[in-house]
Parts: structure tokens; sequence; C-alpha cells
């Protein structure tokens, strides 16, 4: 056998191994079907018992009349007396029924009559049951039994039990089958061993001839003697694999660069097939997403979003893929309602690709602009007419100061104290207007704000006495700025002044200055009851007010000083009060003095 296996070839010899392992298990199976012997005595077990359980069921039917019954005897016999009869009247009925054992369960009298090996579990019998009216079939480990009833008009009379233990079946073939089975599982043991034998060195042998195809370029030699029908077939996959590999490099190198064009778009880019699954997306789009590859890639983005069904953004996906049109929007909420974004989306056969770049700070930049131009339209109109309102007004201000030196009648002398009073609220408001005319800080110096705030403490203080209100100083050691100290006065007063007039009585007004990282900040906190959303937009607009005698240039102004000492200025709003806030960024205001100096 070793010399025949040596002149073929691997494959040749394991398909020979396999017929001859087959044609043995066949006609071992033919010899031996031992698998469903026990299956079959079982089956033919159960037959014969039902068989004998029925006849002697039907003999029984033919005597009942002979059986005795409770109701019959219930006040004439003892039960001893009326055992010994039921025993007389059935034994003989269960006589020559052989080579099973039977057996006559009353259950009126709960008395079991049987002729042969004596039941052990009778109890458990009946729990089985449960007083079945069909014929049944229990299994026990020691016994096989079968349950047929006996019937009357007015109920269940008892069971015909025809039952066997497991000895009495068993013992005879087991010795013969379990060495025939043995015998079995022995050649199969060893045809599997010799088919594991030359299935390993196929494997092997293909490994190398894997290798050979994987990595060419190591010029492994490979031994075809094992499986020469594969060497024709060597050749044309080498062919094929340097065409794929060459294919594969061009590839790569074209999903490279398709990579580094997307990841070097500054929009933020992703695509999403028709079940919403994420294809691809870019470092833009994982930033605003801020989720790892594992939670993104191929991963439904409604699952992964549950909001994202109610934005904008979602709607127009929905839309474009029923119309297969690209669509072109601007809003808010693509990933957080706080921010505003341009988006592009692009229909194709899979899905689609959505193109969002973030504009919020556009936008505010935007706004911003319009506000300035605001405040320059109104500076350059102040600017044009204050000159030619103010000289008039002089005039008539010193002739009614004259006037007023003449005058003694007390009705004429308060009628002329307040057209002067008038005449110097229009200088106010002038001088108003030309402070928005300004367009650089004039005289500055390097100096403490918070020296400032101290020296004007005393005068902001007094106003808030006068008031019934507290005014509370919360100043920390700040690095030096250059700032125009008249200008930072006025807005210093401006939201003072303010802050006191919405906070109540025995409320106070905090002045802070701190460090925020790079910036200095100087904040003025009030107590009062918030500003109302609708016109926080507004806040800043040149002559909106909401006070009866307001001119509505106060914070105008003041973001005209902030903004001429390279400063920004913000609000916190709430149902607790408000905090303005001047935020001067360090480096640029020193920057912007050194270039001063350079020019």
């Amino acid at each position: 056998m070793k010399k025949v296996f040596l002149k073929k070839s691997i494959i040749q010899s394991t398909l020979f191994s396999i017929t001859i392992s087959i044609f043995m298990i066949t006609m071992v199976l033919m010899l031996f079907f031992g698998k469903t012997f026990w299956e079959k005595e079982s089956v033919k077990l159960e037959y014969d018992l039902l068989t004998i359980a029925l006849d002697v069921k039907q003999t029984i039917d033919s005597n009942l009349h002979l059986i005795p019954s409770c109701q019959d005897d219930v006040n004439i016999l003892p039960r001893t007396q009326q055992m010994v009869k039921l025993d007389k009247v059935v034994k003989p009925l269960l006589q020559e029924k052989r080579p099973y054992s039977v057996a006559f369960y009353d259950l009126e009298f709960g008395w079991m009559v049987s002729e042969g090996k004596q039941i052990e579990s009778v109890e458990t019998i009946l729990v089985d049951l449960h007083g079945a009216s069909e014929i049944k079939v229990l299994n026990y480990d020691h016994i096989t039994l079968v349950s047929v009833p006996v019937q009357l008009e007015k109920g269940l009379k008892g069971y015909v039990w025809a039952y066997a233990t497991k000895s009495e079946f068993e013992l005879g073939p087991f010795t013969g089958y379990s060495i025939s089975f043995s015998l079995l599982f022995l050649s199969i043991g060893i045809i599997i061993i010799l088919i594991q034998k030359f299935m390993k060195e196929i494997q092997h042998q293909l490994e190398e001839f894997s290798e050979s195809i994987v990595h060419p370029e190591t010029n492994l030699s490979w031994n075809s003697h094992g499986l020469p029908e594969l060497e024709p077939v060597l050749d044309k996959i080498k062919g094929y694999t340097q065409e794929l590999s060459a294919i594969n490099e061009e590839l790569g190198a074209s999903q490279r660069r398709f990579t580094q064009i997307m990841e070097g778009i500054s929009d933020g880019l992703f695509s999403i097939d028709r079940e919403w699954r994420l294809l691809f997306y870019n470092d833009v789009a994982k930033k605003y997403f801020d989720k790892s590859d594992e939670e993104l890639k191929m991963k439904n983005i409604l699952e992964i979003f549950p909001s994202f069904s109610n934005t904008v953004t979602y709607q127009y996906i929905a839309e474009v893929f029923l119309t297969a049109e690209p669509a072109y929007f601007e809003a808010d909420g693509m990933m957080t309602s706080e921010r505003i974004f341009h988006t592009s989306i692009y229909p194709f056969e899979e899905g689609i690709t959505v193109f969002f770049r973030d504009i919020t700070e556009q936008r505010q930049q935007q706004h911003e602009m319009a506000r300035l131009e605001r405040l320059n339209l109104v500076g350059q109109m102040a600017a044009g007419i204050s000159h030619e309102i103010r000289n008039p007004l002089t005039t008539v201000k010193g002739f009614l100061q004259l006037r007023g030196i003449k005058v003694t009648d007390p009705d004429e002398k308060e009628y002329n104290d307040l057209m002067i009073s008038e005449i110097d609220r229009a200088n106010t408001i002038i001088s108003e207007f030309l402070s928005l005319a300004k367009d650089n800080m004039g005289s500055t110096q390097e100096q403490d704000i918070n020296q400032i705030i101290y020296r004007i403490f005393p005068m902001i203080q007094a106003d808030a006495n006068n008031g019934n209100k507290d005014l509370i100083l919360n100043l920390n050691p700040l690095p030096s700025l250059w700032l125009n100290e008249n200008e930072i006065r006025q807005l210093l007063l401006n939201f003072v002044r303010n802050a006191l007039e919405v906070t109540p009585q025995g409320g106070c007004v905090i002045i802070q200055t701190y460090e925020d990282r790079n910036n200095v900040v100087l904040a003025v906190k009030d107590q009062g009851c918030g500003i109302p959303e609708e016109i926080r937009d507004k806040i800043g607009t040149p002559f909106f007010t909401t006070k009866e005698s307001g001119t509505g240039l106060g914070i105008a102004i003041s973001m005209g000083i902030a903004h001429r000492h390279n400063a920004e200025l913000t609000f916190d709003t709430g149902d607790q009060g408000t905090t303005f806030k001047v935020i001067f960024k360090r480096r640029n205001i020193l920057g912007k003095k050194d270039e001063g100096e350079l020019s």
C-alpha cells in the first residue's frame, strides 16, 4: 500500500484513501446497523405491551359486571374483604399474558392486582397519568409501561398496565452490539487519522503554493512534485497577480490622493448611502461629529445623532434622496443649534455627499460691520451738524443768561432757567454725537485700569448712595494697558449709571476686573430683571433706548470706545441681572501701540 501511495500524487493518494474509507464505512454500516437497533427494539417492545394491554382491557370490559364496586358493598364488607374479592375476580383475567407482566389498577379502591413482577413506583405512575383517559407510554430508568384506561358510563374505572423491565429485553444483544460498535468506531478513528495525515501534507503544499503567489518577489522555490496538477496553473496565476499588483498600486495611489484632497478641504464633508449609513467623512466633519471612527464608520447617522432628524439639513437630505437634484442652503442646527452652516448636498447613485462650512463667525462679522457702519453714519452726521448747531445755541444761551439777570418775575425767571437747561441738554447730545464721530483714541498711556476705577469710584459711589444702593469693587491685580483715561472713565460711567438705574433699592452693582487667558476683562454687573430677548439684538444700535429720557447713545458710544481700544464688548443677561464685559486683548493693544511708535 505504501508503494502505491508513493507512486501517486498527494491529491490522488488522498482521494484513494477517502474512497477506501467510504467503502469500509459503508460495509460496516451494512453489517452493523446498531445506530437504529435500540430504537427499533423500543418500538417493538411498546407495540407488544400495547397489544397485551388492549387484550386484557377487552377481557376486563367483557367481565366488568363481575368486578365489585365501592357503591355495592360500602356498608356491608370491610375494606380487606373487598380487596380479596377484587383479587379473586381480576387475577384470572390477567393470566397467560407472558412474556411480560400485566396489572390492573382500580381507581375506586386504590388497589392494584398484578400478574408477574410487582411495580414499585405505583404512586409515580399515577402522578404521571394525571387521571388520563387515553393510552399512554411511560418510560422510566428500570421499566417501560403502557397504560390503557378502563371506562365506565359514569367515568374512569381504572387502568390496565402492561410493562417490562429493561433487563428483560436489553441484556441479550447488548454485548454483541457493543463489540460491533466498538469496532466501527475504531475503524472510523483510523480512517480519520489517515485523512488528517494526508490533508496536513496537502495543506503544507498549498501554503507553499500560496506563498509563491502572494510574494512572487521572494523567488520562493515551490516543489510541485506533491501537487503536479497545480503547476500549469501557477504560471497563469503569477501573470494575473502581477497585473493585479500593478492595478492595486495604482488604486492605492489614487485613493491616497483622493484622501489627501478630501482631508485638505477646509469644509466639512461626509457621504451617506440610502440607508443613512456613513460611507466617508473627512477630519473636519469628524471634529463636528465628536465621535470615534468605531462609532461612525458604516453606522446610521440617525442612530448616532437622534436629534438630527429634527434639523433643516435632514429635511433637505430627504428631499435630495427623492428628487436626485442638488440642494444649497444656509441654516443652523447641522449638529448644534449654536452654529450656522452653509451646506451643499450632491446626489450620486448610491447616496449623497454633503459639504458644509461653518459661517457663524462670518455672519457675526457681517452683523458687527453693519453695526459699525451705522455708528459711522451717525458719527459723520454728528461731525457735520455739531458745529453748525453749537454756535447758535451758544449765542441763544448767552442772551438768556443776560435776560435772567434782569428778570424779576419768578415765573419768567423759571421759564428762562428751563430754556437754559434745555440748551445744555442739547449741547450734551451734540457732545455725544461728537464722541460717536471719533475714529482714534487720542492721547493714550500705559496704565493700570484699576487705578482709573479707584479715581472715579467716589463720584459713582455718591450716585449709588443717593439711590440707597451699594457699589462693590472686586478688582484683581492686572498688567498695564495702553488706555485713554477720559474715554475709559466715560465708558465706566455709562455702564455703572445704567446698572444703578435698573437695580432696585437695597441692591448692589459689582465692578469686577480679572484676567482671562491672555485678556483683561472689565465687568459691570447689576441686579435688574435682565434684558428681554426680543431687544437683545438691538443693544448698541444708535438712538435705541427703553428709557423715557434716554438718547440711545450711551452703549453705542461705549462700543466705539471699546473698538478704539481694540477691545470686545459683550453682555450676559438673565432673570438675576445683566453683566456687561469689556475684553481688552493685551497683545493687540501693545501691538497697536508699537505700530503707532513705528509710524
